[in-house]
């Protein structure tokens, strides 16, 4: 539990180290989507900590009340924000190697996170990863250019148009950021996870299609891994 810089409320997530690992080690904060923490964002994490990266999973609805299927779903980007400043503190994480991965409504948090202004300091994520986000409802603020941004998305996702994904990417590029666009063909909404069919999203009043693909998944954890290895030096 730790405090929320921008509410009144306690904040909560689960922290965890890989097995063996010592000295200062890389970290990464995991941002749920909009079902909630569960098993997908624990099959992340336990990947993550069989490279050596030690785990935060965020829980940003539990204390805030709601649910997956809340007529109200928040994007509290100062949430990944407290995050970071929380794992920089700690003596086994090394501050200057902490990303941030979401997906879908976590997945704003993470690109959100990666424009200036929410730190209120100068320590900053050194890499910003985003699954599936609603790329219209995003944005990629100037930045000191340091943190590479890598946004994944699939190209019959009906809830996240890649063009819309093409055009955050443009417009980070000229804000001089890096910023990666990654696509995968054939590929619907959270392709990571365990349900598919049609899902009803209840706060945006919307249903869209969703597939589960465990070989996707899995590809995807490499390509995510890939792109970590430079600003995490893995």
């Amino acid at each position: 539990m730790y405090p929320s810089s921008a509410e009144k409320i306690s904040l909560r997530g689960d922290l965890q180290f890989p097995a063996g690992g010592s000295g200062k080690l890389p970290a990464i904060v995991i941002a749920h989507a909009s079902g909630g923490l569960g098993e997908q964002s624990e099959r992340w994490a336990r990947f993550f900590r069989e490279q050596g990266i030690a785990t935060f999973k965020i829980d940003y609805f539990g204390p805030r009340g709601i649910r997956a299927d809340s007529a109200v779903q928040p994007v509290p980007t100062n949430d990944t924000i407290d995050a970071l400043h929380l794992l920089a503190s700690h003596p086994r994480i090394d501050a200057k190697r902490i990303a941030v991965i979401g997906f879908s409504r976590g997945a704003h948090l993470a690109i959100n996170s990666a424009s200036p202004g929410y730190t209120g300091s100068d320590l900053r994520y050194a890499a910003h990863v985003g699954l599936y986000p609603t790329c219209g409802l995003t944005h990629i603020g100037k930045g000191d250019g340091a943190a590479p941004i890598l946004i994944m998305v699939g190209s019959d996702d009906d809830i996240a148009p890649v063009v819309q994904c093409e055009t955050l990417k443009k417009d980070g590029v000229a804000q001089g950021r890096s910023v990666t666009l990654k696509v995968y063909e054939g590929a619907q909404h959270a392709w990571d996870g365990d349900y598919s069919g049609i899902w009803f999203h209840r706060a945006l009043n919307a249903s869209y299609r969703m597939r589960a693909d465990r070989a996707l998944a899995e590809r995807s954890q490499r390509d995510v891994l890939e792109f970590l290895r430079g600003p995490l030096k893995l």
